[in-house]
């Protein structure tokens, strides 16, 4: 009978798999990486982002394919780094398009995922060149397709699928002359195969350590070549959010700056990749649509082999901030928190968490966002304890800290950031909605342990018996001046009901941005923010 069905936690094993095959074998990936990418190690890059992929992938343990294909693509373009990353990210978020809504699929379910990741890949390059890691995800896609016309047993079709793969790996140099040239093959393409046999061998039940690699000859000598002419110097890489953000419209707007334009993402987050002489006119563009994040800016005439060690380099400026949530991590993450230190309301850290966070973080100095006001004292004395220097930017809510990261800039001076941060806190209203422990009365208020209380800054300002309805009252208040409104809803909501709420948000305020976030918060079931 074979393997007739996979579910969301198959898919997670497989994702995990296809990262620790990649890892074995990134020093072999990027020693293929010569050209026509010259912007990064390529193995380097897709094991980064599908580290980024997986860890999203491993908090949707118990959901369906179609929850975990959702957190696996969207972890993906948060992580993704250089073309091969974002184009990865792109075949992740094709096929979770097409598995959305469904518990489970089977072999023919699985080939028209891969087609669609396939079509999203190829939709998101502006100019697709075949010889590359585009066309080795066709083939598989194609190989997938029909062999499931023949059995409906998953890894027979993900075999074949890895063999036809393979092949026509072999055939790239002859698609690209700068790959026949340096005598190698596709880079990309052979990362993708990588993932892609360790997802078969997740569910083959074949130990990691007994893969027979399908490629087994020795690491291509470097290749000794005269530096390459660029017509674009520089690699520019940044993370749009905003709203009813326009892919194409903000495609045309950079492709006259440059070449190997990328633009991909959703409505609200958009992911940006180019090669460009004018970076800081790249960056204009992209700020003209929304918020910046992430942003890199390489000088690729500069690349070399030596990039793996300088992934580790000591920056100037490193953070630390303290969260409780598993959302909120990713948030804080992903806004380039280095350290993220568990604690919040009733669980606050100590000096010592603090204190090893602060050693854990690779960089000159060290920000500290305590995000609670009772953590600050903690955070001033690991701040005197250190040795490093070390400032504490006094952020009383994690929705303060999203605001005071915007200042962020790991490579400028410490006491400068710090500064630019404190100052960033004044500009948002932070709101939080939860359960009275007690009876008690405060601020006129008469309130029954277990009633909903909305709080303004730490200052109860209502109760009543509905958490959603907590939140318009807040926002009564919060909602005076400003133009984004943000929601995040805690461990203990329905993201449907969260949903829902979000509509109610923007029926009553059509002027604001209105997003929501999962941030996974115990006690409180919102926080919301405005901005």
């Amino acid at each position: 009978m074979g393997l007739q069905y996979i579910d969301g936690i198959d898919m997670v094993r497989m994702i995990q798999t296809g990262v620790v095959l990649l890892e074995k074998n990134k020093a072999r990936v990027d020693a293929l990486n010569v050209f026509p990418v010259p912007d990064g190690d390529t193995g380097t890059n897709m094991y980064l982002t599908l580290l980024s992929a997986a860890h999203e992938a491993e908090k949707r343990l118990d959901q369906n394919i179609g929850k975990v294909s959702k957190g696996i693509a969207m972890g993906s373009l948060m992580g993704a780094r250089g073309n091969s990353g974002v184009i990865l990210s792109q075949v992740f978020r094709g096929m979770a398009k097409e598995l959305e809504h469904k518990e489970r699929i089977d072999a023919r379910g699985l080939a028209a995922a891969l087609q669609a990741g396939s079509d999203a890949a190829y939709k998101a390059v502006m100019k697709p060149v075949e010889g590359t890691i585009l066309t080795i995800v066709r083939e598989v896609a194609r190989s997938a397709a029909a062999e499931s016309k023949r059995t409906n047993d998953i890894v027979e079709v993900m075999q074949a699928a890895l063999e036809s793969g393979n092949r026509m790996l072999e055939r790239t140099p002859q698609m690209l002359p700068v790959l026949k040239e340096a005598g190698v093959i596709d880079s990309g393409g052979q990362g993708f195969l990588y993932l892609f046999e360790g997802m078969m061998k997740a569910l083959s039940s074949e130990e990691l350590s007994a893969v027979q690699l399908l490629s087994t000859e020795p690491l291509p000598s470097e290749v000794e070549t005269e530096p390459e002419s660029l017509d674009f110097q520089y690699c520019t890489e940044t993370l749009i959010r905003g709203f009813r953000l326009h892919i194409d419209r903000i495609r045309e707007e950079l492709e006259p700056l440059g070449d190997s334009v990328l633009v991909v993402g959703e409505e609200d987050m958009v992911k940006v990749h180019i090669h460009s002489n004018h970076p800081g006119k790249v960056l204009e563009v992209c700020l003209s649509w929304g918020t910046l994040h992430d942003i890199k800016i390489n000088n690729m005439e500069e690349e070399t082999q030596a990039r793996l060690e300088s992934l580790a380099e000591i920056k100037n400026t490193g953070l630390v901030a303290v969260g409780q949530g598993d959302g909120w991590v990713q948030i804080m993450k992903s806004l380039g928190v280095d350290q993220v230190v568990s604690g919040g309301q009733t669980m606050n850290p100590s000096t010592e968490d603090l204190l090893r966070a602060v050693s854990d973080t690779r960089a000159q100095g060290v920000i500290i966002l305590p995000n609670n006001k009772n953590i600050i004292m903690a955070a001033e004395q690991a701040m005197k304890m250190a040795d490093k220097p070390v400032r504490v930017v006094p952020t009383t809510s994690i929705t303060q800290a999203v605001a005071a990261l915007v200042a962020y800039e790991s490579e400028a001076d410490l006491d400068q950031v710090a500064e630019a941060m404190a100052e960033e806190i004044g500009r948002v209203k932070t709101g939080e909605v939860t359960n009275a422990v007690k009876d008690s009365s405060i601020n006129g208020l008469s309130i029954k342990e277990g009633d909903y209380i909305g709080l303004i800054d730490d200052k109860v300002v209502a109760n009543g018996d509905s958490a959603d309805h907590m939140v318009l009252v807040l926002l009564e208040s919060m909602a005076s001046s400003g133009d984004l409104i943000s929601i995040f809803y805690g461990a203990d909501v329905d993201e449907d009901k969260a949903i829902k709420l979000r509509e109610q948000v923007e029926e009553k305020y059509p002027d604001y941005d209105i997003e929501l976030h999962y941030g996974g918060q115990p006690f409180y079931q919102y926080l919301v923010s405005v901005e």
